[in-house]
């Protein structure tokens, strides 16, 4: 729980500080793209979000949802 948690609040801080900065926070002279990118690789690459959802799912209620 802990690791969905801290991605889902990494990504949602790096997408913030993308928009404070506006056209900025799309350049190399900052580096919030690259950590914006490692957040979304750890989200869709490794599914963390969604698999870390289905185990606490199961931890919590005992059911099997991904039958």
């Amino acid at each position: 729980m802990a690791k969905r948690n801290n991605v889902d609040k990494a990504i949602t801080v790096a997408r913030e500080v993308r928009q404070v900065l506006g056209s900025m926070g799309i350049t190399g002279e900052y580096s919030i793209m690259r950590h914006m990118m490692n957040f979304e690789n750890v989200i869709t690459y490794e599914g963390t979000h969604d698999i870390h959802l289905l185990i606490t799912g199961l931890d919590v209620t005992g059911l099997n949802v991904s039958k």
